[in-house]
């Protein structure tokens, strides 16, 4: 008796390390699923646009510097002084910049994936201080100012629907397409003329743009006080970036939000002498703004439900082995396995269910078939309807249980290592008075 015990055991181990290849196998068909729609995105995205990042705007003033040098002659046998230009451009950051932005969201769709998209009407106004100008020109002298254009780099200039025209001192002005800023080339600028380098002025600003978009939004803290407003029509919101809203809304239907950041927090005015040094990179990583995401990735809950597989195999193996002990049953290991291979199967319904009905639905339908399945089958394999609906009903709070798992991101690693404690609890509990070398036909040492 005790060799056969030891030998049901073994087996029943090996028959649940067997059943973790087509567990594996379903991992494949999750991450070939996300792959397929990683492709998607990035189809929607070049007949689209992808995310976007608006920066600026900044005003930028190419100006000329004559300098002298000392150049040795060889003919004169001396050094004679030599003149010589250099080029360069001053970036203005607006005092301040005002954002209102209004996103209206649609899903586009490739075969059974969607992608969220948007478009965002958005109009920003500002002011400009020319007193950076002024001290320059008084600093060096020798400075020919040229004709000063207001830049705004875009990520994805396909985005922009609509040619803006910038409102500069009462005219207007159409934006072309470049940004005019070494290192950010893709974007819009538009020309505002020479400015005085003699007198301190404030320039305010205004335009109106259409910019299409998909998933994220960002803008950039150009403004020594940048306000930003944003109204979207998008249940779920992230919030990403560098900086939070200030204030926030969010409702079943849609969400509000507003940001204000200072220069004196972002650093800006640092962050852009960088940039016009030629490295750029902290300038386009400074930015603020929402993810319009899918709370229910029905891969990604897919794949976290997955990982809970072995716990619903080794306990209902379990509960089988407890009933062959307590009640003298003789079970197959082919019996062992196709119970185990209709626990699997659960997670290769959910995942193809998902693709075409809501995640919740799907998750009941799966659970219901591979429980009901079971439990028929136990029924007649423990030649008792009562044994069998106690195993569906077993299995049923399991999948309860791990529904509230995957719904609760926050709190998942407590739950799930709550229901572990749990479970091996009940275990303890129930044998805690077996006599296992009686069971095992073998004598105590």
């Amino acid at each position: 008796m005790g060799k056969l015990l030891n030998y049901k055991v073994l087996i029943i181990t090996l028959l649940m390390l067997l059943l973790l290849i087509p567990l594996a196998m379903i991992r494949g068909v999750i991450s070939e699923r996300t792959f397929y729609r990683a492709e998607t995105r990035q189809d929607i995205a070049e007949s689209w646009t992808g995310a976007q990042k608006l920066l600026g705007p900044l005003l930028v003033v190419p100006y000329s510097e004559t300098e002298t040098r000392s150049v040795w002659d060889e003919n004169l046998k001396r050094y004679k002084e030599e003149s010589y230009i250099t080029r360069n451009h001053l970036y203005l950051l607006p005092d301040q910049l005002n954002v209102t932005a209004k996103v209206a969201t649609e899903n586009r769709s490739r075969g059974l994936y969607s992608i969220p998209v948007y478009t965002s009407e958005m109009h920003l106004e500002g002011v400009f201080d020319t007193k950076p100008l002024v001290e320059l020109v008084a600093r060096k002298g020798n400075i020919t100012v040229g004709n000063a254009y207001l830049s705004v780099v875009v990520t994805d200039i396909r985005g922009v629907v609509v040619q803006p025209e910038l409102t500069w001192q009462g005219r207007m002005t159409r934006f072309v397409s470049g940004s005019a800023i070494d290192n950010l080339e893709s974007g819009m600028h538009a020309v505002v003329g020479e400015l005085s380098a003699d007198l301190v002025q404030r320039h305010p600003f205004s335009f109106d743009m259409s910019m299409h978009g998909m998933e994220t939004i960002e803008f950039s803290p150009v403004g020594n006080t940048t306000q930003v407003d944003m109204e979207a029509a998008w249940p779920h919101p992230s919030f990403i970036g560098r900086y939070l809203p200030s204030a926030r809304t969010i409702n079943p239907r849609s969400f509000s939000a507003q940001w204000r950041v200072s220069s004196f927090s972002s650093d800006m005015p640092r962050i852009i002498s960088d940039c016009a040094a030629g490295n750029c990179q902290e300038f386009s990583g400074n930015t603020f703004g929402v993810s319009l995401v899918n709370p229910v990735d029905i891969y990604q809950q897919t794949e976290r439900a997955v990982k809970y597989a072995i716990l619903f195999i080794v306990l209902t193996f379990v509960a089988f082995f407890l009933f062959e002990v307590m009640k003298q049953l003789r079970l197959h290991p082919m019996q062992y396995l196709l119970v185990g291979s209709a626990l699997t199967l659960f997670y290769l319904l959910l995942v193809s269910l998902s693709e075409h009905v809501a995640f919740h639905w799907a998750y009941l339908g799966a659970a219901l078939s591979s429980t009901l399945l079971i439990g028929v089958y136990v029924s007649g394999v423990l030649a008792s309807t009562a044994r069998g609906a106690a195993i569906t009903g077993g299995l049923l709070l399991l999948y309860a249980m791990l529904y509230a798992i995957l719904r609760s991101e926050d709190n998942a690693l407590l739950m799930g290592s709550l229901l572990i404690f749990a479970v091996l609890a009940i275990v303890m509990l129930v044998t805690r008075k077996f006599d296992w070398y009686r069971i095992g036909g073998q004598s105590t040492l």
